[in-house]
């Protein structure tokens, strides 16, 4: 079924192209958005490349029997048995690698957190707060696992030796955690601190127990870098840093790719 759907998107991809290429119906505003995505890749390349290589490693599970797929994610969790023998493995494959399903949710999360990021932290900046901020979640979930078992807070059933934990939501978290420094008035800034945790505790029943502290661990660590933006390099970018993010057209004389009001 997953191979299906792949087929399925590379067949519209294929199209898509063949229907801008005849400047059919909707070509316009195909190209519109292709310069944006060119204009956002340019500036924001290292989370770009991130998000290349996240996708990647999740259509390869693609049309692989269920536990084949399972086995090869295990091998990159942050669980017990990969800590025990592959600790720095662990720690940092396993924000590269997601289920195919959480392509939507790992592409949401480039667009709208790690390349604004990106552009304010800078190209090394970005991705050393992302993977430091998964690695550290990731080690304080392990850690703590064994004191959540004993006080009752996560049930026994669940298997912390050979259980599948990857993706891009303990980084990304973490990043978007240090990001709500961006915001320029401090009552809203407050309210997002606020908010944020909420938000996060309302997705228990989607994710369950165990991976919402880690994501709640990961908001509180961006929360703690502060001291980052305080970094000269980063505060001469935040003087041109926006939300905003505008694509030049190339019929467009002396555009720029990004614009910062």
């Amino acid at each position: 079924m997953d191979l299906l759907i792949g087929l399925i998107g590379v067949a519209l991809l294929w199209a898509a192209v063949g229907n801008v290429r005849r400047s059919g119906p909707g070509s316009e505003w195909m190209l519109r958005w292709a310069r944006y995505a060119r204009a956002w890749v340019v500036a924001s390349p290292v989370a770009a490349v991130l998000w290349l290589v996240v996708t990647i490693n999740a259509v390869m599970l693609l049309g692989l029997p269920d536990r084949l797929a399972d086995e090869v994610l295990q091998v990159h969790s942050t669980n017990l048995d990969r800590f025990a023998t592959h600790p720095l493995q662990a720690l940092i494959t396993s924000a590269l690698w997601i289920e195919p399903v959480d392509i939507v949710f790992a592409t949401l999360m480039t667009v709208l957190v790690l390349g604004p990021a990106e552009r304010w932290l800078g190209h090394v900046g970005m991705p050393l707060i992302y993977f430091a901020g998964s690695a550290t979640a990731s080690l304080i979930s392990v850690l703590s696992a064994n004191r959540l078992l004993a006080h009752g807070i996560i049930t026994d059933d669940l298997d912390l030796r050979g259980m599948i934990d990857v993706g891009v939501s303990y980084g990304s978290l973490c990043v978007l955690g240090l990001l709500v420094y961006r915001i320029p008035r401090w009552r809203w800034r407050l309210a997002a601190m606020l908010a944020l945790p909420v938000l996060v505790r309302l997705t228990l029943p989607f994710f369950g127990m165990y991976s919402t502290l880690g994501h709640l661990r990961a908001v509180l660590l961006g929360y703690l870098l502060w001291p980052v933006t305080r970094i000269p390099a980063v505060r001469r970018r935040a003087e041109d840093w926006t939300w905003r993010f505008h694509p030049a057209g190339p019929d467009e004389p002396g555009a720029r790719t990004v614009t910062r009001p």
